[in-house]
């Protein structure tokens, strides 16, 4: 009678075992695989598999095979929340825009507390690379949701407040980023909007001192962080903010490299007219709200 009962206590934790793994395997939110792998069954290592070989590819720059292993892993797990995060990365990065979307929507219908979910998306239709999906308001809507998620962090505010600047609406933007500044004064890019907003009303002696300031810290110290942490090097690689499809970073890198040995009083009214002029042609080609 006791073996018979150590039998089915043995049966009933194997059962639950497993259970468990298959759990660990729906939800799991990081990037690698668990370590219970020999005992996984074949569908889930095969998942893992999959997902480890689209995390290699996207990390080395190959969207393409990036792409094709994320979509084997979403066969096996179709709710997966880092697969379908990072396939709508690489979809965007492939320009292949009502896909991203389609996939981030997914995302956000699974999790609406996704925060970078929701970033992502103001992100695509704040993207001049694809005109057809460039709708500052509608990007607007998705940086305020990922903003009431989580109101300490940088990446929604940088980009409502060059939303509000794109639109013209220059009083939105200076108060989002003084705002901002209080959050992060390393951050090249805030003062050089604040200074450009400071010349634009004509407080020439603030926008010098911002200008200054914005080569002091360098364009390294751009905070690009998809959840707008700590800065990183621009020359890195960019999830929340990627180069040739963000019109300010766009301008920034091409115009801003550091200066030599030249009177700043002078280079100010430059740099600033062409900004200025920028924006005015930037919202000719591409403002349709």
């Amino acid at each position: 009678m006791k073996r018979k009962e150590f039998i089915l206590v043995a049966l009933i934790l194997l059962i639950a075992f497993a259970g468990i793994t298959i759990v660990k395997y729906r939800n799991h939110p990081g990037s690698g695989a668990p370590s219970t792998v020999a005992v996984m069954p074949d569908f889930v290592q095969t998942f893992w598999a999959q997902y480890n070989l689209a995390t290699e590819c996207r990390l080395q720059g190959k969207i393409d095979s990036s792409i094709i292993a994320y979509k084997e892993a979403l066969k096996l797990n179709p709710d997966h929340e880092d697969a379908l995060y990072y396939i709508g990365i690489m979809y965007m990065k492939a320009d292949s825009f009502e896909k991203a979307q389609q996939t981030l929507g997914k995302l956000t219908e699974l999790n609406p507390q996704s925060e970078r979910a929701f970033i992502q998306l103001g992100n695509l239709y704040f993207c001049v690379n694809h005109t057809n999906y460039f709708h500052p308001e509608k990007s607007k809507l998705y940086f305020e949701r990922a903003y009431e998620l989580n109101k300490e962090t940088l990446n929604p505010n940088l980009r409502l407040g060059e939303i509000a600047l794109f639109q013209d609406r220059t009083n939105d933007a200076l108060v989002i980023f003084n705002k901002l500044l209080m959050m992060d004064q390393k951050n090249a890019e805030i003062y050089f909007m604040i200074g450009y907003l400071n010349w634009k009303s004509g407080k020439v002696q603030y926008a010098i001192k911002d200008l200054e300031r914005t080569f002091e810290l360098g364009l390294n110290t751009i905070s690009n962080n998809e959840m707008g942490g700590s800065a990183i090097p621009a020359k890195n690689e960019i999830i929340g903010k990627n180069l040739g499809c963000d019109l300010f970073m766009d301008w920034l890198t091409g115009n801003l490299s550091a200066p030599g040995k030249y009177d700043i009083r002078v280079k100010m009214p430059e740099v600033y007219r062409k900004f200025d002029q920028y924006l005015i042609t930037m919202r000719g080609q591409l403002n349709h709200d």
